[in-house]
């Protein structure tokens, strides 16, 4: 008897979807994508309305086996549904699909599986549908201007600096966001600030307080010396309390998860990487074994940017919340979210597919991150119907005629949604805990109170963070720069690419990175910028809207895309050039060609520039850190440890280093930096030369960015004899042209 065909695009899922369909459905899988554009040819015919060219995907036979399979599944089968994932790249997918099977047509349906439970399998099936040729349009424009982009100019950069490098529409403004905020970070010079608390008493009690406000208007004390001068002024006064004030504050939970929500707080809660939250989300979609229930999926589908929860979900965790927390915690209406405009809106927020399955009775079932990932998505959730968290926040103010001194603390006052939250391992967020600030009980407006110690305290200005997974994720969906499919495989590509690197948490460029960024702003800047892509990004969901045509989105891209590339192409060997910088020495080997900088696939490296007659090149690689360093110079002797190779100064990603030129079969290294103990309270740190991204020596502390000492004057390790600070300073004065040492918190000069 023949059967009902179904189509899913995961093999992950086969087994869940069969369990719940029955002998009646046979359930087979794509493995993704298995026809697209050609991997080694444009594959876009830009002079007929950029009609594609697309094959059966190369992948050792295997996409033209599964092709083979559905195509002979399909002749024998009732009905066909193509039940690929419900967005853009799903619809692709089944649109391909569709195409292999032309003889079926008739038969063809398509459905959708938000979630992978019964109920959803269910849902799918009474709302049989066809291919969506919009979406489909959407998806295309995409992967053709995508293609575009990568085909002309990736070639670009193999011929103005090395083969291998790529550049995407997105990942390309991915990487500039990254690399101008590395340089802000680099460039930024720390600025002196001072902040006053007062110790206050009452006849029973003692208190702390700010400093708020000067003649009642806000201030900023930049020296020592400024504070000093208020401080005695203060101690003349007289104090009282002016002000008390006790205000209730309503917190309301957050919205359930969308990608870049679940990315978000996985990469800050969980320290997940945003590649591998969506394998593990992956995974609780497509279904867990939990025992006798057999497999289950446990979350909607993960690729998702709308906030919507259907009407049977929200009554579901509305009732759980009553029979968990009580009718007390129950939000007194359903609350709804608003999505963002221009979402594909066909699929729910990020939710469990039954919220009676609780993290804690499924944990014996699930890996230690699926548990973690489950919980994270399944709190966040229960918490969206629960009623706000009430705190009651105290301010009082003491002040005399001139100056205000504030204390602020708050408490709890009911739970609400985070009891949720303390009942798991998540926690709330540490900006919804109680205030630790001790606020003094017995104290009236009115009350007299004593001064007994005023004291300052020394602050420095910080430089913005440097970009995570989790901020970066951010700033591309609040500047409409990608979407939830891309968010994870954007960072992954500029990894693998080398252009960032992951250190600390932190996405920090690299020298590539900044070099390929440097070449796409110069030449292309109006193509990677965030106001161009989001706007692309915006023709493009219009798509699906039907509010434009594919073809006139792509055209508007392309001619003056087109005309960009013709010039910089013609310019391709003086940009080489450029990138050829000279070492300052002369080829060891022939003995006629300078030495110049050069980039391969393994970075930066030094040749001789008579090639191809002088064939001699050295890596710059360093045996510490596997980075490049830039030779300076050769004459600093020979090495002390191998006795045969020259020691050659070196500009490495920790700053100037003397090494063996016989690296690696020598690794000796003498470091050449200044190391005095860092100045500033409480820090146990030095302070070493460093290096700015474009070679500018300076000053800096080992513990930035937790302390934030820095300076372009050389430090000398002398403590100031008038106001105690631990160094001095060398500047140069241009005028009179000499050395002076100045005391850089006092200003105190002593001859150079």
């Amino acid at each position: 008897m023949s059967k009902n065909l179904v189509i899913l695009e995961s093999p992950g899922k086969v087994k869940a979807v069969s369990k719940y369909l029955g002998n009646s459905y046979t359930v087979i899988a794509s493995n993704g994508h298995i026809i697209d554009l050609p991997a080694k040819e444009l594959g876009v015919d830009i002079e007929n309305d950029f009609k594609p060219t697309y094959k059966v995907i190369d992948n050792a036979g295997q996409a033209s086996k599964i092709i083979k399979k559905i195509e002979t599944m399909a002749k024998v089968s009732d009905k066909i549904l193509i039940a690929t994932d419900p967005d853009r790249e799903g619809e692709a997918i089944g649109w391909h699909i569709a195409g292999r099977l032309k003889d079926c047509a008739q038969r063809i349906k398509r459905v959708t599986f938000n979630e992978i439970t019964k109920k959803g399998i269910d849902a799918g099936l009474k709302n049989e549908s066809t291919i969506d040729k919009n979406l489909v349009d959407a998806q295309q424009a995409r992967r053709i201007m995508d293609r575009l982009v990568g085909y002309k100019i990736s070639p670009f950069l193999w011929k103005a600096i090395s083969n291998g490098l790529s550049a995407g529409r997105v990942q390309s403004v991915a990487l500039r966001i990254i690399c101008e905020r590395d340089k802000e970070v680099d460039s930024f010079v720390p600025e002196e600030y001072w902040t006053i608390k007062g110790e206050f008493a009452t006849s029973k009690e003692q208190f702390s307080a700010d400093l708020v406000k000067i003649n009642d208007e806000d201030f900023r004390l930049k020296t020592k010396e400024e504070a000093s001068k208020v401080i005695q002024d203060i101690k003349k006064s007289k104090y009282s309390v002016t002000n008390i004030n006790k205000t209730k504050l309503k917190k309301s939970p957050m919205p359930p998860f969308i990608t870049s929500t679940l990315l978000q707080s996985s990469v800050n809660k969980l320290g997940f990487s945003s590649k591998k939250t969506m394998q593990i989300a992956q995974q609780l979609y497509e279904g867990v074994e939990l025992g006798n229930k057999g497999v289950v999926g446990l979350i909607t589908y993960m690729r998702t940017d709308s906030m919507r929860v259907s009407n049977e979900a929200v009554d579901e965790v509305r009732d759980f919340i009553s029979k968990k927390f009580g009718v007390d915690f129950v939000s007194i209406s359903a609350r709804k979210f608003k999505s963002k405009k221009n979402i594909q809106d066909a699929h729910e927020a990020i939710r469990p597919t039954d919220v009676s399955f609780e993290p804690k009775k499924l944990q014996a079932h699930l890996t230690k991150e699926q548990f973690k990932l489950y919980q994270l998505i399944w709190t966040r959730f229960v918490a969206t119907q629960m009623k706000e968290a009430i705190f009651e926040q105290t301010v009082i103010d003491v002040s005399s005629h001139n100056y205000k001194f504030r204390i602020t603390g708050r408490k709890n006052i009911f739970k609400g949604y985070q009891q949720v939250f303390m009942d798991s391992d998540v926690g709330v967020d540490s900006e919804d805990e109680e205030s630790e600030v001790k606020l003094p009980r017995n104290i009236d407006v009115g009350m007299m109170v004593t001064l007994n110690d005023i004291e300052s305290e020394e602050h420095f200005t910080k430089p913005p963070a440097r970009y995570n997974e989790a901020s970066i994720t951010k700033e591309l969906e609040e500047q409409e720069i990608g979407r939830p499919s891309t968010y994870a495989t954007i960072i992954d590509r500029l990894i693998y690419q080398k252009y960032i690197d992951k250190k600390e948490k932190k996405l920090v460029s690299t020298e590539l990175g900044n070099l390929v960024n440097e070449i796409l702003v110069e030449n292309f800047g109006e193509i990677f910028n965030i106001k161009f892509t989001k706007k692309m990004e915006s023709n493009l969901d219009k798509i699906e809207y039907v509010e434009v045509d594919m073809i006139e989105i792509l055209n508007k891209f392309y001619k003056p895309f087109e005309k960009t590339l013709d010039a910089v192409i013609k310019k391709t060997v003086e940009i080489k050039k450029t990138m050829e910088q000279p070492v300052g020495e002369i080829c060891p080997k022939c003995k006629k060609g300078a030495l110049i900088y050069k980039w391969g696939k393994n970075g930066k490296f030094i040749a001789c520039s008579n090639f191809p007659a002088c064939k001699y090149t050295n890596s710059l690689t360093n045996g510490d850190d596997s980075k490049s360093s830039e030779v300076k110079s050769s004459d600093h002797g020979i090495c002390p440890k191998c006795n045969t190779g020259k020691l050659i100064e070196r500009t490495g990603k920790f700053g100037k280093f003397i090494a063996c030129d016989g690296y690696p079969k020598c690794n000796y290294i003498l470091t050449e930096h200044i190391s005095i103990k860092c100045p500033e309270q409480g820090c146990d740190g030095f302070i070493k030369d460093k290096s700015t991204k474009k070679g500018k020596k300076f000053y800096g502390c080992s513990n930035f960015p937790k302390c934030t000492y820095a300076s372009w004057n050389k430090p000398i390790d002398k403590k100031c004899d008038k106001c105690g600070y631990g160094i001095m300073e060398e500047q140069y004065d241009s005028k009179t042209k000499t050395t002076k040492i100045v005391c850089p918190k006092c200003r105190n000069e002593i001859a150079g």
